[in-house]
């Protein structure tokens, strides 16, 4: 009951502090008992790399019709995607949710058509997933959450800031150091770029 007041509080200051600035607002949609702490960070680094306001919409549970169970009981984040955008607020301009539940998608080549072998790549676990270009982003914990504290909150906000840079059509950078960088299926990747956008991307948004 406490961490659910405590959000509430928490989403009333962020939507007073969005209103009639005119800039584009995302909206974060915790799902289930999402930790707090992480949504505050989120909240926090959305308006200091992108210049958004950010709102804490009220925590949902995971939709029942994006749950599968191929490889392991995991959501689909493509499913997750295109429901957020069925319930965006018309206040908000993007959305993405967090989880801590495992998501997934299919991992797809540049020839646009499933990386081999299809066992490997058909169902392909993920950290997050957002449309190019597009309102909609998800990020779930689930494959870091067994890391130190600080190491988890670090990875949480680069891989979230990364979604949200695709939803404003940014693709893979090349540049080590950017947020942009692909993960190249590893959360070491992750470790070793910053927080930010490097010049090129800055530019291109």
């Amino acid at each position: 009951m406490a961490k659910a007041k405590w959000i509430t509080l928490f989403s009333v200051l962020l939507i007073i502090s969005c209103l009639d600035t005119g800039q584009k607002v995302v909206g974060i949609q915790p799902y289930d008992d999402f930790d707090p702490e992480l949504i505050s960070d989120l909240a926090a680094a959305i308006p200091e790399v992108y210049g958004f306001g950010a709102v804490v919409l009220p925590s949902r549970s995971l939709p029942s019709s994006a749950f599968i169970h191929v490889k392991s009981p995991r959501y689909r984040a493509d499913s997750l995607l295109a429901i957020q955008c069925r319930f965006l607020p018309d206040s908000v301009d993007y959305i993405i949710g967090l989880t801590e539940k495992d998501i997934s998608t299919t991992k797809y080549g540049k020839d646009r058509k499933p990386l081999l072998p299809l066992e490997k790549y058909e169902d392909w676990g993920v950290f997050g997933l957002g449309y190019r270009p597009g309102s909609s982003s998800v990020v779930s914990i689930y494959r870091y959450n067994n890391t130190d504290r600080a190491l988890l909150k670090s990875r949480f906000v680069k891989i979230a800031v990364h979604e949200l840079g695709h939803n404003l059509g940014l693709p893979h950078c090349e540049t080590p150091s950017c947020v942009m960088n692909d993960a190249a299926e590893t959360i070491r990747t992750v470790d070793r770029v910053s927080r930010n956008l490097c010049s090129v991307c800055r530019k291109s948004i």
